[in-house]
């Protein structure tokens, strides 16, 4: 079973754990992830448990556009854990996060992308119009 939601306090080590796969700053890593825990107006960590292991995130942060007239939202630290890839758990990852951030009224979703057709493809299937260079987005 797939379980997704927001890292809270005692969650904030499993999601380093994970995190500092690929952010070698474990220092700055620290500090972000109590950000996200002090200052959640700032945005957020959500986590994909499978059977109570975590097996993946994304960093959520705010931002306030006078274009949408709203809140938008940057993702960003999207990461599956090697052993879970494939299995679906990218796709409940992100459906559960726009049904959080619908929830709070997003306007637009912006994620930077790395060169990688599989996943340029992967969010494009999920509606975000892909722009030139690495960068996608979903207007809601």
């Amino acid at each position: 079973m797939i379980d997704c939601r927001t890292m809270t306090g005692t969650e904030r080590y499993d999601a380093f754990e994970l995190m500092k796969q690929f952010r070698s700053d474990e220092a700055a890593l620290g500090d972000a992830l109590s950000l996200f825990i002090d200052r959640q107006d700032y945005g957020f960590v959500w986590l994909a448990y499978v059977d109570d292991v975590l097996a993946a995130c994304v960093s959520v942060g705010f931002a306030i556009s006078s274009e949408r007239g709203g809140i938008v939202a940057d993702l960003r630290d999207l990461w599956v854990e090697a052993s879970f890839r494939r299995a679906g758990v990218a796709s409940a990852l992100l459906a559960t996060l726009h049904g959080r951030l619908d929830h709070l009224e997003v306007r637009r979703i912006a994620v930077a992308l790395p060169d990688d057709a599989g996943l340029r493809g992967f969010f494009a299937a999920r509606g975000y119009q892909l722009a030139a260079g690495v960068q996608a987005h979903l207007d809601r």
